[in-house]
């Protein structure tokens, strides 16, 4: 054994055992190749920055311009030649500073997804020892739809340098080449808020499949596109945490199914304050430290609020209403949940929930689909058409008795049909004291009606066909999977 160890071939095998077990895990670890990375990133061209009056025109547009197109190449996104840019821009006779139909055309000549402008806003030159600061305005412009997609703001320092005596350019440069780093950090690191269309809701509405949790905000406004083409614009009204609807502002092709939607993007605003430099930004989260002074008050207003709602009885019966698809024993169903409500005197004498669905039936609109009893707290809308018992009050009106009315036929869901459903209480409602006595004991008298709840509505739920294991059978052994 002692004599195999030292042989030639031994050591020959050994070698030969650990490059193949070490060269697979370098392999693993080996970073994704460039043109990948610029592959997923997009395609941009970057024109010359502008300089606010004051600053020196020359140094600061060709570096500033130079910095963020180096920085931007590093983070992934594939970056055109400067020649190839300024020669698109001589033969369109076109001005680094471009306007919307600016950007499309020279976006579209260089066949690149953005186009990358900027402005040097403020350079500083102070401290002991002297350092500089530079704040740089990055917009980046979507070529299809001319609107911004992406953008930073940001103030890069030089490093301080005891003693330094040298040109003030050298420290200028240097702060321009971080500020484009952090830029380029930050373009790279945002995620623009997209979605899809599933359906038009009414003539001015729209469902999307995106709600908070991808950053889908009320008022927040979005371009439609169909491919590479604008159709339209949007206004998110409700979101939900998976879907969200939009008011249509403006529709050129009209706004279909399939549609993409992408948040317009706001860019940072930059302001100078008697030399101070103040960067406003759109995207940054509120502070979580506690209440401020305003919160605190609307808070106390609301307890005010709902103590008054009590008094008068308040309309509000139920609260975090929600619906989402399920598959029931009987097939594809949708569930709905409330809780009731913190501020209702409602709550006081609750008899029954309504739950109506949309779309709704246009000759019985004022039918609910589906009601519960005072105790429960959700209900499950299935394919089943069923007979329904509910209590009939106008809008805005009430009853003396919440006598029920049955109505027949109500059809249950249809699978690959979106809904939103909408949940009131119909409640026992003991009007004040009326001041008037009766009988010998002076009883005062009390009026007591019966009336329904505001609607309070759900988010969209789509109800779908659980899939069917066709091949192999289900429980199968010994699979083939080369024949699946």
């Amino acid at each position: 054994m002692k004599r195999f160890r030292k042989g030639l071939i031994a050591r020959a095998l050994s070698w030969t055992l650990i490059v193949a077990m070490i060269v697979p895990g370098i392999a693993s670890l080996t970073a994704v190749p460039a043109a990948a990375q610029q592959a997923a990133r997009g395609t941009v061209a970057v024109v010359d920055f502008t300089v606010r009056p004051g600053l020196q025109q020359a140094l600061l547009s060709r570096t500033a311009t130079d910095a963020v197109a180096m920085e931007l190449s590093r983070a992934g996104f594939n970056v055109l030649p400067r020649t190839q840019v300024q020669n698109a821009l001589q033969e369109l006779s076109l001005e680094p500073i471009l306007d919307r139909l600016g950007v499309m055309k020279l976006g579209k000549t260089l066949a690149v997804d953005s186009i990358v402008s900027g402005e040097v806003v403020a350079v500083t030159l102070e401290g002991s020892p002297k350092t500089a600061r530079v704040t740089i305005l990055v917009r980046v412009t979507d070529v299809a739809s001319g609107e911004d997609v992406n953008g930073a703001a940001v103030t890069g320092q030089s490093n301080p340098r005891v003693g330094y005596v040298g040109d003030d350019d050298q420290l200028i440069r240097e702060a321009i080449s971080n500020a484009a780093l952090q830029a380029a950090t930050t373009i790279a690191s945002y995620t623009i808020p997209e979605a899809t269309v599933l359906n038009t809701v009414g003539t001015d509405e729209v469902l999307l499949n995106r709600g908070t949790r991808s950053g889908i905000q009320t008022g927040m406004e979005m371009i439609v596109l169909r491919g590479k083409d604008v159709v339209g614009r949007i206004r998110v009204t409700r979101p939900s945490t998976s879907d969200a609807i939009a008011k249509v502002i403006s529709s050129t092709l009209g706004i279909q199914p399939e549609d993409r939607a992408r948040a317009v993007f706001k860019l940072p605003t930059v302001q100078l304050d008697k030399g101070k430099v103040k960067i406003a930004e759109p995207r940054a989260k509120p502070k979580s430290a506690g209440l401020s002074n305003l919160g605190k008050i609307l808070v106390i207003g609301a307890i005010i609020l709902g103590a008054a709602r009590i008094a008068q009885g308040g309309s509000s019966g139920v609260e975090s209403v929600k619906a989402e698809a399920i598959t029931d024993p009987s097939g594809p169903a949708v569930k709905i949940s409330w809780k009731p409500s913190m501020f209702a005197q409602a709550n006081q004498d609750r008899i029954l929930y309504h739950i109506y669905r949309e779309p709704a039936d246009p000759t019985r609109p004022r039918v609910p689909v589906l009601t519960a009893r005072s105790n429960e707290t959700y209900v499950v809308d299935t394919q089943t058409a069923r007979t329904v018992s509910y209590v009939d009050i106008p809008p805005g009106q009430e009853v003396d008795t919440p006598d029920l009315t049955d109505e027949d036929d109500i059809p249950g869901v249809t699978a690959g049909q979106s809904y939103r459903y909408a949940v009131t209480l119909i409640y026992r409602f003991v009007s004040p004291l009326s001041g008037q006595q009766t009988g010998q004991q002076g009883q005062q008298q009390q009026q007591v009606t019966y009336r329904e709840s505001d609607k309070q509505w759900t988010g969209f739920a789509t109800p779908l066909t659980q899939a069917v294991l066709l091949r192999p059978a289900n429980g199968s052994q010994d699979v083939n999977l080369s024949s699946v």
